[in-house]
């Protein structure tokens, strides 16, 4: 079934359905080849990163459910606020955070975040996590077929007639 994703989100505004090719992580939709090269030499979106479409939908759904924009303005977030641990749009800091003092710029606080070394810690417990879940499945799994050939052995025994001599 295909999802919104899968299209170029300028086309689809035009009411055309053509599949995306690339996913733009800056403006958080898919373009297909035409719109990716006027997308590309814009002046207002050159410097976006894009990702091919395929790579982008591989993400966990977690990850893609993330958004860029502030659910009460609707605009981009721009600045992380460390005091109440919490991204701000230009209007978040003007209504609530205009008086806090440890503001950074996103993008500074996102650039080397895959690369820093509390990412990479954070995904070798994630892999470890999912080592010891998986082992503990098949653990979990081999006690069922245990308890399965147990329980059928119980069964045949009670359904076996037993012989007893009677003595007066």
């Amino acid at each position: 079934m295909a999802d919104s994703r899968d299209f170029c989100g300028v086309c689809t505004l035009r009411h055309a359905s053509k599949s995306a090719v690339v996913w733009c992580t800056e403006c958080d939709e898919g373009l297909c080849t035409e719109c990716q090269e006027h997308h590309s030499l814009s002046r207002a979106s050159r410097n976006h990163d894009t990702i091919p479409v395929t790579e982008y939908q591989k993400l966990p759904p977690d990850v893609l459910n993330i958004s860029q924009y502030c659910n009460i303005h609707n605009e981009k977030y721009i600045i992380y606020c460390k005091k109440h641990v919490r991204l701000c749009c230009s209007d978040c800091i003007v209504e609530s955070h205009n008086e806090c003092r440890d503001i950074v710029k996103l993008a500074e606080v996102i650039k080397n975040a895959k690369s820093s070394n509390a990412f990479y810690e954070m995904e070798q417990t994630l892999v470890e996590v999912l080592e010891n879940i998986m082992k503990i499945r098949k653990n979990r799994q081999e006690n069922l077929k245990t308890l399965s050939k147990e329980r059928a052995i119980i069964e045949v025994k009670s359904n076996t007639p037993h012989n007893y001599q009677q003595t007066s």
